[in-house]
This record gives C-alpha cells, structure tokens and sequence, in this order.
C-alpha cells in the first residue's frame, strides 16, 4: 500500500517537471519563429515589354478602274455621230465618235493640191532642165540660162518638201476629228449628243478600262511617312462578304494635311467600279515600351510614375509619359528597358528606396 503510493506520488512529480520544461521552452521556440518572418512588403511584378506590332488600320474607299479617261477633240466643231453606247465594251484604236469642221476638211484638199501642183511644176522643170543641158552641150543655150533651170527647180523641190509637211499637218488635224480609245476598256458615260457643238478639249464621254481595279484614299501626312509601294492592303466590300488583297502602288505628296495612296487590285468579278468598300492597312509601329496599366501611378496627373525594381529588389521611381492604351497595356515613354521589372500590386506605401519581396 505505502510502496503503492510512493510510484503514483513519483508519477506526479514527473509530470509537473515534463510540464514546467514545455513552459521553459516556448517563449524559446516563439522568438525562433519571430526571427524567420519576412516583414518587407509583398509586390507583385511585370516586365517591361518592347511593342513592335503592327497596327492596323481602315478607311473608307471607292473601286475605280485603274485605268480610265474622259477623251476629248483637240478642234473645236459639231460632233457629227457617236459611234458608241453607254456600256458598250471597245477595243484599243475603235473609233468612237466624229467630229465636223468646216475649216480642217477644206485646208486639207488645200494642201494636197498644193502638192499635185507642185509634182506637176517639179516635173516639167526636170525636163526643161534635161533638155537645156543636150542645147548647152551644142553651145546652143547660154550657161546662165541653165542656171536658172537648176536654180528654179531647186527651189521648187524645196516649195514641195514644205507642201508635203502642211499636207501630212492637215492630214493629222483631219484625223483627230476621229475619236479612238487609247485601250480596251468600257464606255462609262457620254456627256455630249450628236448635233451639239463641241469646244477644244471638252469631254465628249468617259471610258473605264478593263485591266485591273484600284482604289485611293487620303491620310494623315505622318501616317503617309510609314507607309510605301509594295506594302500589303485588304479590301472589304460594304454591301457583301469577301475580302480581296491589295498592294500600294504609290504614295503621293500631301498638297493640304493628307497624302493620297494608291492601292492597286486584281480584276474580280465580285468587285465593281463604284462599289463603297473599307480598306484595312496593317502599318508598322515604331518600335516603343509598354507597361500594365496597373503599374501606371497618378496616370491622369501632372507627374506620372512607376514603381521599378532594382536587381537588388529595391524601388525606384521613374517618371514616365503614358501614351496609347490597348488591350490594357500602355506605352510610355521612360528611361527604361525590355525586361525592366515594374510593380503592379501592393504600390500602397512603397516610397523611393524600399526593399520589397517579390511574389510569385
């Protein structure tokens, strides 16, 4: 009974000590864990990216024949028939119309006379002179009448040389008064009737060729610097589906605030002179940084920054210009480099200088 009681008492005691050391230990184990807390505020980070893309862009045009013009009679006169209709198609130098002047029709029977007048003087005198030489040979002739001969129908054969140019002029001016067209194309319109006087250089009907589509826009002056012949377009119809592909043919010279650029097209049935369309151009950026919106600090102020990181995880602020936002990242201009880290979350209360821990 008493040895009984004597191990339950040693069990006792035990325990308090087991108990009294577990107490001695845990302010020590406390201070252990206090030591490995990180208390340096927690971030969250995005690189600094290069923006190299492409933007794309699109503007309102109109399809035109990539060859067209409006033919015009070099005389004025009454047109005297039309030789074409509205649509009808016309082959390369197919006459189209005919014009009527009193003047160049008379001027050319003028000079073809001339002409004859002239291989008639020009002949008998080649005679006179064959047969003055067979008298001079006789001493039959005195030599200055010979002289005269040779003299005059030289003189003659000059007269004839400039009555050949007058003839082939009149010949010419008679010509254009005949229409023809330059190339194969389609007659677009007819501006005058058969019967109505036509001046010098008025257009007489319009005609659109058959090779090939293009279309024309007008752009900014600073967009027209980035563009060039060569470069890639696409062409939307407004009023169906479909898309064609284009090329730039030129690039002009802005005479206001906008340059025109030429965008040339291959023949399509599906694609009509006239048809409204929207042309999309895929133009090269320069090159610039763009960071997350989010690391944007006071990005509406006066002073905008954002808050980056050294290799050694302090911030540093940098001043920064924000430009265009897209999809959420904006391009700055910063003293600042493609894979520079920028914070994004937890800025809060970081100032110049802090150490931050970085998140995953």
């Amino acid at each position: 009974m008493i040895h009984s009681r004597k191990v339950g008492l040693a069990m006792v005691v035990s325990g308090l000590l087991v108990l009294l050391g577990g107490c001695d230990m845990a302010p020590a184990g406390s201070e252990a864990t206090k030591a490995t807390v990180d208390i340096r505020a927690a971030v969250r980070v995005s690189p600094v990216r290069n923006n190299a893309t492409e933007e794309r862009l699109r503007f309102p045009g109109i399809v035109r024949p990539r060859e067209r013009v409006s033919p015009a009679f070099l005389h004025a006169g009454v047109l005297r028939e039309r030789l074409v209709e509205r649509g009808q198609r016309v082959e390369k130098g197919e006459p189209l119309a005919r014009l009527h002047s009193p003047a160049l029709e008379p001027a050319l029977a003028g000079a073809e006379g001339r002409v004859r007048e002239l291989d008639a003087h020009l002949a008998r005198l080649g005679r006179d002179v064959e047969r003055a030489q067979a008298l001079r040979e006789r001493n039959l002739v005195a030599q200055e009448e010979l002289d005269r001969l040779v003299s005059e129908r030289e003189a003659t054969a000059q007269a004839r040389e400039q009555a050949v140019a007058s003839r082939a002029d009149a010949r010419a001016q008679v010509d254009e008064m005949t229409l023809r067209a330059p190339f194969a194309a389609q007659v677009a319109d007819l501006f005058v009737e058969p019967g109505d006087f036509v001046a010098a250089g008025e257009s007489v009907l319009a005609l659109s060729g058959l090779d090939g589509l293009e279309v024309t826009i007008r752009v900014p002056v600073m967009l027209g610097n980035r563009l060039a012949p060569g470069m890639e377009a696409q062409v939307s119809p407004v009023l169906h589906e479909g898309r064609f592909q284009g090329l730039i043919s030129s690039v002009g010279r802005a005479d206001t605030a906008l340059v025109p650029v030429v965008v040339e097209l291959d023949s399509t049935p599906r694609l009509a002179p006239g048809e409204s369309v929207q042309l999309y151009l895929s133009v090269p950026q320069t090159p610039s940084l763009q960071v997350p919106l989010a690391a944007v600090q006071d990005p509406g102020g006066d002073a905008p920054y954002v808050l980056a990181l050294t290799d050694d995880e302090t911030v540093q602020r940098v001043a920064v210009s924000p430009g265009r936002l897209e999809n959420d990242w904006v391009t700055i201009e910063a003293p600042l480099s493609p894979g520079d880290r920028v914070v994004v979350a937890g800025q809060g209360r970081l100032q110049q200088g802090d150490s931050v821990r970085v998140l995953p």
